[in-house]
């Protein structure tokens, strides 16, 4: 059998829309070959000579066991222990024990890990709870992971991790929450851990969810849209919000936002992370409207640090007088207002890339939902070799205007730098879809002398040759 299978327009339609129907997984043009490579893997496995023939196999009455393989080979399990740091320190610091407070009185906790690939998401999330809340505490905590995919379930239900599943866990919690199985050569998630969590099979688009409503307190439902068109999206944040109670959180992968999707809930900045609640009665954003809660642990007159007090130590800082004498009175005109952003601006077009990016973060601390200032403190880091602190600003940049290509392009460079292969490919694709996409993208410096077409393709083949990479590697 041929190593590659060339789908024709009719039989790439039949299967898109086959999948489509049945997991509500979308595929545009940009992903032909991907699925073109993910049938002839299950045309490889059944035997069968051609395209047609398998399109016959698995749309027949009997094909029910087919489609689901083909929908376990089309979803591509790729996650981590601990994974996206910003948003484990709001569980740990901020969501968890604010979700313990609230439910004190009934000792009850519902999580929802939707999506939960092959369970590294949900183990973490029962780690988290277990550090907060230990088994001798006697509360019924439930934590329900579900996934369409058997095969992900299958290993998630194993619960034995190879070393590339650790990149982002601390040695420390390595030694407490798994045991070395010698013989297998992996990790083997504890029992205590592994008792909150159940498994489930599901499907997002097709069934009811696993709970009733209002019962939940927390959804993780990461990186699983960018699999979805915006209609099946629109209708899975509805069911989510249905299933959510108030002051309820939702988790949404780096790259997914409901900007223009969904006012069921209110954007809530936590630390570094933007995650989504919803709202208490009486509280819900008007349409359109974008919202930010900064918990801040200073106190209410405590003045915020200026950039030059971090670059001073403790010693050399100066204290404000508690009293200061009144100077006289005079009219004035109040001089007109400066966007603090063109002293960022100016530092970017003069490569004076630190001071951009400390004047960005002042910027960005002062008014979280500032994109630009992400933006540009994203430019100035990356620019600087700072990849890891880059990923964080730049996720928020494309969190709060997704339709930003240019953002998407540098996310998707530091991604690949950082090892976030298949990560990264989904951000070249993004910036290949919305580059051209705002007025002033023609002439934006980033272009570099080069036009806007040219880098949407070269972010469509960076995303290709990545997608089909990682692919070979895996089948290989």
């Amino acid at each position: 059998m041929s190593r590659r299978l060339e789908l024709t327009d009719a039989q790439f339609a039949q299967l898109a829309g086959l999948l489509r129907r049945a997991a509500g997984l979308a595929f545009d043009e940009s992903r032909r070959d991907s699925l073109a490579y993910s049938v002839l893997e299950r045309m490889r496995a059944r035997d069968v000579k051609d395209a047609d023939a398998y399109i016959a196999l698995v749309e027949g009455d009997d094909g029910a066991a087919e489609r689901q393989a083909l929908v376990d080979e089309v979803t591509i399990p790729e996650t981590h222990f601990f994974r996206n740091p910003p948003q484990i320190r709001a569980l740990r610091q901020f969501v968890l024990p604010e979700l313990l407070r609230h439910a004190a009185d009934r000792r009850r906790l519902r999580i929802w890990s939707a999506g939960c690939s092959t369970g590294e998401e949900a183990y973490t999330v029962a780690m988290l709870v277990r550090e907060l809340l230990p088994a001798s505490a006697h509360w019924d905590v439930q934590i329900v992971a579900t996934d369409i995919s058997t095969r992900a379930l299958a290993m998630a239900e194993r619960g034995h991790y190879q070393d590339r599943a650790f990149v982002m866990t601390d040695p420390l919690d390595l030694q407490r929450f798994f045991r070395l199985d010698t013989d297998a050569g992996s990790y083997e998630v504890r029992k205590e851990i592994r008792d909150l969590v159940e498994f489930r099979h599901h499907n997002l688009v097709t069934e009811p969810a696993p709970f009733a409503d209002g019962e939940v307190d927390l959804v993780l439902c990461r990186n699983v849209t960018i699999y979805f068109d915006r209609a099946t999206t629109k209708a899975l944040m509805q069911r989510l919000s249905t299933t959510l109670r108030e002051g309820g959180y939702l988790f949404l992968g780096h790259a997914e936002t409901l900007w223009q999707v969904s006012d069921a809930f209110s954007l809530v900045a936590l630390g570094d992370a933007f995650v989504y609640r919803r709202p208490t009665r009486g509280t819900e954003p008007k349409a359109g409207e974008r919202r930010a809660v900064l918990p801040d642990r200073r106190t209410e007159n405590e003045p915020r640090p200026t950039k030059a007090d971090r670059r001073r130590g403790p010693e050399d800082r100066r204290t404000t007088p508690a009293v200061v004498p009144a100077a006289p009175t005079r009219e004035v005109q109040p001089p007109a207002a400066v966007d603090p952003l063109e002293a960022v601006r100016s530092a970017v077009a003069g490569g004076r890339y630190g001071d951009a990016a400390d004047l960005a973060a002042e910027v960005a601390s002062a008014d979280p939902l500032r994109q630009e200032a992400h933006y540009l403190h994203g430019l100035a880091l990356t620019n600087l070799g700072r990849d890891a602190d880059a990923l964080v600003v730049l996720r928020k940049a494309t969190y709060l205007a997704p339709d930003d290509g240019f953002a998407h392009f540098l996310l998707a460079g530091a991604l690949e730098r950082a090892g976030e292969t298949l990560a990264a490919a989904r951000s070249y694709s993004a910036a290949a879809t919305t580059l051209g996409g705002r007025a002033g993208d023609a002439v934006a410096p980033e272009l570099g002398g080069r036009s806007v077409a040219e880098l949407a393709a070269l972010c469509a083949e960076q995303a290709q040759r990545i997608e089909t990479t990682w692919q070979g590697g895996v089948a290989s």
